[in-house]
């Protein structure tokens, strides 16, 4: 009788499987799957207190937890537009997040500029910047592992620069100025909340529009075009394609966004540091949720972003030692890689075809 009642369920759950497949292959189904995933995170933050199977999110996660792991999802959105469509592996990305997190300081310091203004003022120096890196990289065919130690070299380039200029705040960084220093008080204005919420909401519309660009890009002819050049810049560039203009165009992109990352990073934390915000860890926090989300996939650095935060409170909790914190979340994160190497998204889809008894993959 069991035996028969599992037969059942598997039965029905093949058939809502399919059906699903069925959608997620029309025109609307990454749409529809991103509406749903950014309902889902809209209404997240209030209900960390609802019980789910007994337990509540709030023991797991918390409004903090949430805005960082967001912050990295953006910047992994931004980081995928050049490493995931295009192909080019940027070891460097910390440049732009550095430097759209220090833009707007500077100039609220210097001009008291507003912080949105001095957002988009180091959004463009930092593309003009992939720009310069691009430039010189694919004028040589620069490529692969060269082209990310040469994004490397970069970031650290400018990690040197900020700490030993005082001008730019030296080794001890800036401190967030008050909203009265630019002609503000707190609110979505000034860029500046009294409580985290708020913040919580000012970069989940930042990951819905990168996520948005990301979307665009990769239906587009643009999109076919970078495609094209990841799996084989020669025979790319043989059929005509300008495949240098198109490597710089996702460069520049890229860096654009990633520094609004940047910028939302030093209006939400108290003060930055170049070792902070330029460090070597930056370029990991940002690649590592698209690596273990899905590369060249539009869901996989939200998806890999958030399992990565959860994965870390949960070896936080398990274990109190900080060392041994680390050695639980690094054999985690090895199963996950080890296990899909095309990224967690691509769970639901095996999932799938085991129930449907086939070992085809999407």
């Amino acid at each position: 009788m069991t035996d028969r009642r599992l037969v059942t369920v598997r039965e029905r759950a093949r058939v809502v499987t399919r059906r699903l497949r069925h959608h997620r292959r029309r025109w609307y189904g990454t749409p529809a799957l991103l509406t749903v995933t950014f309902l889902v995170l809209g209404v997240l933050p209030l209900a960390l207190d609802v019980p789910v199977l007994g337990l509540r999110l709030g023991s797991l996660l918390s409004v903090h937890l949430l805005v960082v792991a967001l912050v990295w999802a953006t910047a992994a959105q931004s980081w995928n537009i050049v490493s995931g469509f295009a192909g080019q592996f940027s070891f460097g990305h910390a440049a732009f997040f550095g430097l759209g997190a220090y833009v707007p300081l500077v100039l609220v310091r210097e001009f008291a500029l507003n912080p949105w203004l001095g957002m988009l003022v180091g959004g463009a120096l930092a593309a003009v910047y992939a720009t310069g890196i691009g430039a010189l990289s694919f004028r040589y065919d620069v490529s692969g592992s060269y082209f990310a130690l040469v994004t490397l070299a970069f970031a650290e380039l400018l990690l040197y620069v900020f700490v030993n200029v005082e001008a730019l705040g030296g080794a001890n960084g800036y401190v967030r100025p008050l909203p009265g220093s630019y002609g503000s008080e707190f609110g979505l204005l000034a860029f500046q909340f009294s409580e985290r919420l708020p913040y919580y909401y000012v970069i989940l519309a930042f990951l819905a529009v990168v996520t948005l660009v990301a979307v665009a890009i990769r239906r587009s002819r643009v999109g076919l075009y970078l495609f094209a050049i990841r799996d084989d810049e020669d025979a790319a560039s043989a059929v005509g394609i300008p495949t240098t203009r198109y490597k710089l165009f996702a460069f520049a992109v890229s860096a654009f966004f990633t520094a609004w990352a940047g910028a939302f990073w030093s209006m939400y934390f108290t003060s930055i540091r170049p070792q902070v915000v330029f460090g070597l860890l930056v370029n990991i926090d940002i690649l590592l949720p698209a690596a273990v989300g899905g590369i060249g996939t539009v869901l996989g650095p939200i998806v890999g972003s958030l399992g990565l935060t959860a994965v870390s409170e949960l070896g936080r909790q398990a274990v109190e030692l900080p060392s041994l914190q680390d050695v639980v979340y690094g054999l985690l994160l090895l199963a996950i890689v080890l296990g899909s190497p095309r990224g967690v998204v691509t769970w639901p889809g095996r999932i799938a075809d085991w129930l449907d008894g086939s070992d085809d993959e999407e």
